[in-house]
Parts: structure tokens; C-alpha cells; sequence
């Protein structure tokens, strides 16, 4: 996935392409923040990419507050180039069913147990931790 992001970045300086060069840049650095050679599980990339796409999407609400539409505008430019290295979110029905299998697997019977069924879930980087969590609430009652 790193090498990929840094195949990216050559491909957009060659095309002289300024915001996806900049969005892949603050990618990686983030991505290097983390560990300086970069040499991180896909996991742990693809974490830290929804982290900073979870901050744009922060960042888009924040603009639309306050009315700066040419912010709004670049902010989801940005956020459109980060979401090509997520992978596909499942839909909320496959959570749903995700949910409901990994509460049988780890035998949670309370909200007790919450914390043990999210720990599993949120292994997976195509699930939504909100939706997730705010289904084992619902099951778990």
C-alpha cells in the first residue's frame, strides 16, 4: 500500500496534478509519522487513511457552518482522492449480519460484553465503527 502511495505521488507530479499531489504527500507523511520507513501493515495504512479522511469529513462540516464554500469544495476534492485508498464499507445490512455473528462467536449476552464484540469488529477496516457500535447497543439491550 506504501509503495503504491509513493507510485501515486510520482504519477501525479509527472501531471502536474497540485491537490492530489498534496493530498498523497499529507497521506504518506501521516503514514510516516507513524513509522519513519513506512513499513506498516495494510491494516495500520488503511487506519490511519480513514483517520484522515474521518478529519476531512470534520473539516467539510466545519466549512458548511461557516459558509466557506470554496474551502467545502477542496476539502471534498481531497477527501475523494483519500477514499480511493479505502476499501469499500460494507452496507448496513452486511453489518448487521457481521454484528450478529461475532456476538454469537464471542458470547456476549449484556452491554458488558460490548467491549469484546468491538474489539473484533473493528478488526475489520471495511466496517464502520458508529454503525457498528450503535448496533451492538441495539442487540446487546
Amino acid at each position: 500500500m506504501f509503495n503504491k502511495i509513493n507510485e501515486q505521488i510520482k504519477e501525479a507530479m509527472k501531471a502536474r496534478n497540485e491537490i492530489r499531489l498534496s493530498v498523497l504527500r499529507m497521506v504518506k507523511s501521516k503514514i510516516l509519522y507513524v513509522n519513519a520507513r513506512g513499513d506498516l501493515p495494510e491494516g495500520e495504512i488503511i487506519k490511519i487513511i480513514k483517520k484522515y479522511s474521518k478529519e476531512l469529513g470534520e473539516s467539510i462540516e466545519e466549512f458548511t457552518k461557516a459558509g466557506r464554500n470554496s474551502e467545502v469544495e477542496q476539502a471534498k476534492a481531497e477527501l475523494k482522492i483519500v477514499e480511493e485508498f479505502l476499501p469499500q464499507e460494507l452496507s448496513p445490512d452486511a453489518i448487521k449480519a457481521l454484528v450478529e455473528k461475532t456476538i454469537k462467536d464471542v458470547g456476549a449476552t449484556s452491554i458488558k460484553d460490548m467491549g469484546k464484540v468491538m474489539k473484533e469488529l473493528t478488526a475489520n477496516p471495511a466496517i464502520d465503527g458508529k454503525v457498528a457500535s450503535q448496533l451492538v447497543r441495539e442487540i446487546l439491550k
